[in-house]
């Protein structure tokens, strides 16, 4: 498989990001997280609308069932009280990103050392700009099997 951008898989599934406001609070985390059943993760923007963090599915899931999930299987990175009415800046984690030129491999690195299965897009003022998913990474192997056949 030739050396592939960011930029050459990451439309392949995923058309837009999926993206809330960091003062949006779960509820509204929650729904747009669920909008594409594709999506592991949802990106958290500031007033400015660029990117200040990432929430994955796993973690969302975490705080929202923590009552019923036995304290020695919840991996929170953040121990925050849930009091109150929490917010995505709340529980979000440190962006994780991409731009277009960064080679896959890059992005490989950033997924596995970070346990994601999709990361931001962002251009050079941190706007999200498109979304990589792993299942992207998936199509662009079928298809270059396929075309080299």
């Amino acid at each position: 498989m030739r050396k592939m951008k960011v930029r050459d898989i990451r439309n392949l599934i995923t058309q837009e990001a999926s993206v809330v406001d960091e003062d949006d609070d779960l509820l509204r985390v929650a729904e747009e997280i669920v909008k594409d059943p594709k999506t592991r993760a949802v990106y958290v923007v500031n007033k400015d609308k660029k990117l200040v963090g990432i929430i994955p599915v796993v973690e969302l899931v975490q705080y929202l069932y923590s009552e019923y999930i036995p304290q020695e299987y919840i991996l929170y990175r953040f121990p925050i009280l849930l009091s109150g009415n929490p917010r995505a800046k709340d529980i979000m984690l440190p962006p994780v990103y991409v731009r277009d030129n960064e080679n896959i491999t890059d992005a490989f690195v950033k997924m596995f050392k970070n346990n994601l299965k999709e990361l931001p897009v962002v251009d050079d003022d941190m706007h999200i700009i498109g979304d990589l998913n792993i299942l992207e990474m998936i199509v662009a192997w079928i298809e270059s099997v396929k075309n080299a056949h």
